[in-house]
């Protein structure tokens, strides 16, 4: 009787062994998920962030094509005229009007930034 107590307490440790260890790993698993996420976050917002400044050199060189039409330099593009160098886009939304406002748009990815400016 000895003997087989023995090997219960035995079957026992061990079990409870295999339990702290699932519990340890199962801890451990959350905590590397939730030093991942602000990573990936951080990451997302620095995508965001380089997409901006594309969009916003893009619509600054529309800008630079829209004045150089109104100088006469350069063929006036029409309202909703776009050009795409790069994976940027550059679109004409508005040509000079009766004031001279034009407005011109930058997008990158989902970035898009805007530029509206008055030609005399």
């Amino acid at each position: 009787m000895n003997m087989s107590q023995n090997r219960s307490e035995r079957r026992m440790h061990r079990g409870t062994v295999l339990v702290v260890i699932v519990v340890v790993m199962a801890i451990l698993s959350l905590v590397v998920a939730g030093a991942v996420r602000p990573v990936r976050d951080e990451s997302d917002l620095a995508t965001l962030r380089v997409e901006t400044t594309r969009a916003f050199y893009a619509s600054e060189s529309g800008a630079i094509i829209m004045m150089n039409a109104v100088l006469g330099n350069a063929p006036m593009p029409t309202a909703g005229d776009s050009i795409t160098l790069n994976g940027q886009t550059i679109l004409f939304v508005q040509i000079p009007d009766a004031q001279g406002v034009s407005i011109v748009e930058g997008i990158s990815g989902d970035a898009i930034r805007r530029v509206e400016f008055t030609t005399q």
